[in-house]
């Protein structure tokens, strides 16, 4: 082979080697992101679900009440 193509081969070499290196540290991030994404809602959801819980009970006790009223 000529020098012509072992420098092509080389800088090929080391160009997939970079590529591979920064798609590695992309992966990285984005699995490092989506952790703290998926504990940040699950927080956010599990305050939801009690305020959703209590919004229903004081509208059945507000039903019940009224029934009530009503009929005295």
């Amino acid at each position: 082979m000529s020098q012509n193509e072992q420098d092509k081969k080389q800088k090929q070499k080391k160009i997939q080697g970079l590529y591979r290196k920064t798609k590695q540290q992309r992966r990285e991030n984005t699995d490092y992101m989506y952790d703290y994404s998926g504990m940040d809602d699950s927080g956010d959801n599990k305050i939801g679900k009690i305020v959703v819980s209590i919004c229903v009970v004081l509208g059945i006790i507000v039903i019940i009440l009224n029934a009530f009223i009503k009929e005295f």
